[in-house]
């Protein structure tokens, strides 16, 4: 079961995300997620690429592209995906491999969504002005 609420500090951090794509999403909706360091503790990069993998099989096609998640410096990343998920597939997925949060994409809106109990879901404005 997931914390009813996130740490203030975390969703702090969380609310400030920056992109690093390969290729551009070709969606009008995606969700931005990852199974890397679940409930937010830090793991190695061998078992953050297994569950990378393992939720890259639960996508069930091939719509969607490697980004990569971090503060403005890059000097914290985790690899994530832009994926056409419906929102709530997306939020799912967040709570199977134990995401504090995902963000979701919506016409170029980026949204925060708490995985947790407490549901929040909070705009962060342009999502392209975060992408380098």
């Amino acid at each position: 079961m997931m914390n009813m609420m996130i740490d203030a500090f975390l969703w702090q951090q969380y609310s400030n995300p920056y992109f690093k794509l390969v290729h551009q999403p070709d969606f009008e909706e995606f969700a931005i997620i990852t199974a890397w360091n679940p409930k937010s503790h830090r793991r190695g990069k061998l078992e953050n690429d297994r569950s990378n993998h393992s939720l890259v099989k639960e996508f069930g096609h091939t719509c969607y592209t490697e980004v990569l998640v971090g503060d403005r410096d890059f000097s914290w990343v985790e690899i994530s995906f832009a994926v056409a998920l419906s929102e709530q597939q997306a939020l799912y997925l967040g709570r199977k491999y134990q995401q504090n949060a995902i963000y979701y994409v919506v016409r170029d809106e980026l949204f925060l969504l708490s995985c947790c109990a407490d549901n929040t879901k909070v705009s962060l404005g342009g999502w392209r002005q975060r992408c380098g």
